[in-house]
């Protein structure tokens, strides 16, 4: 069982989150301690934050545990909001005789908790260990949709030790090949070979730029409505706003825009794990609030989720026709959410066809009434075909 790796939280921050008021996420918040891991009760939803203590970006450094206490000394001090789900901080999973060990055992304990049913927050030190929250899902689907917000793309290597640099050679290479869709969101361009893009490019995988979110922030949504798993490098934050990372940049997202994609990773119904990486202790009281913030964003939107309606319901949806010269697009926009589909259809097998709505974004829209391919549509056709 996975409870034997979990180190629970210190008795000193128990204590302080039960000093809090009742209003305040520390009150209601439950330890490792005080539940049973077996014969849990069924929920519909249940929250895990989980931090993984071992910060050694490569396999032969010299051992660094990360420390999250003053983070969650600021978590359990925002005020809850209209949530009605129970929460668990289960503790961490501390840094073992070498990088691989505890990879190993994060692996177990995330892959645990998702089969238990929990929605699991994950603290961490280095990126890498996203390649072990992708394989706790071997047990769980055969097709994985995964996404990373990053300032860079991690394909390194194959053949090396799974560092931060070669994380996601490792997921879109390794057997079992479950990855169905990969995004990165975020990425600088002069950070990124052209040749790492054209890859992406041919496995028809997704990449978008910082602009295009600093822009419109709103992108982000169709991105991650369908996604499973999220991992989130704290690197592609820009320096004014965060420090407690070990490699700063003057551009990257703002905090407020860093929320933002908490927060819509909240709405999604199927992500899962969220993993906020690359964070190492620098005592700088705005990041530890900073971190606490997106934790509270992802909760609040996990809370205020969309409700899912039947895409041919008429009372929800509008359906809408878009022809052009080479191919009629049909699009669905959800009237109360304002989120959009569009259809796509799949020749199977047997030859026949059915179809498939891909979430997009209503830009995607605007490029077919402007006689364009619209990308997402284009994207998933090259995939299916």
């Amino acid at each position: 069982m996975y409870k034997e790796y979990l180190q629970p939280v210190s008795n000193e921050l128990q204590e302080f989150a039960n000093s809090c008021n009742s209003f305040c996420l520390g009150a209601s918040v439950q330890f490792k301690e005080s539940i049973v891991f077996d014969g849990l009760e069924p929920s519909s939803m249940k929250i895990a934050l989980l931090g993984v203590m071992d910060g050694r970006v490569e396999a032969e450094e010299v051992e660094e545990d990360v420390d999250f206490s003053l983070i969650r000394t600021e978590l359990y001090t925002l005020y809850l909001g209209n949530w009605h789900f129970p929460m668990y901080d289960f503790g961490n999973v501390d840094s073992r005789s070498s990088k691989e060990e505890t990879a190993r055992v994060f692996h177990k304990v995330v892959s645990g908790l998702l089969q238990d049913g929990y929605r699991v927050v994950i603290l961490g030190g280095s990126p890498s260990f996203a390649y072990q929250q992708y394989r706790a899902y071997d047990e769980l689907y055969k097709n994985v949709q995964f996404i990373s917000v990053d300032n860079r793309l991690r394909l390194g290597d194959e053949d090396a030790p799974c560092s931060e640099d070669n994380y996601l050679t490792k997921i879109i290479l390794q057997e079992p090949l479950n990855l169905l869709d990969y995004t990165t969101i975020g990425y600088q361009t002069y950070f990124v070979a052209q040749e790492q893009l054209d890859l992406l490019e041919q496995l028809n995988f997704e990449a978008v730029r910082l602009g295009v979110i600093n822009q419109s922030i709103q992108e982000i949504e169709p991105l991650t409505r369908e996604a499973n798993a999220m991992v989130i490098n704290l690197e592609a934050m820009q320096k004014s706003d965060f420090s407690s990372t070990k490699t700063l940049g003057p551009n990257g997202f703002s905090a407020r825009e860093i929320c933002g994609i908490t927060k819509y990773a909240g709405f999604s119904h199927e992500l899962s794990s969220l993993y906020i990486s690359n964070y190492f202790e620098k005592y700088q009281k705005a990041d530890h609030l900073l971190v606490a913030e997106m934790i509270w964003y992802f909760i609040d939107g996990l809370n205020n989720r969309p409700e899912i309606k039947k895409i041919d319901d008429t009372q929800y949806f509008d359906k809408i026709f878009v022809p052009s010269k080479d191919n009629d697009y049909v699009f669905y926009r959800q009237k109360f959410t304002e989120q959009w589909w569009i259809e796509i259809s799949i020749l199977s097998n047997d030859g026949s066809t059915h179809q498939t709505y891909v979430p997009c974004s209503k830009s995607n829209y605007e490029q077919a009434l402007n006689g364009e391919i619209p990308n997402k549509w284009w994207r998933y056709f090259k995939k299916f075909y």
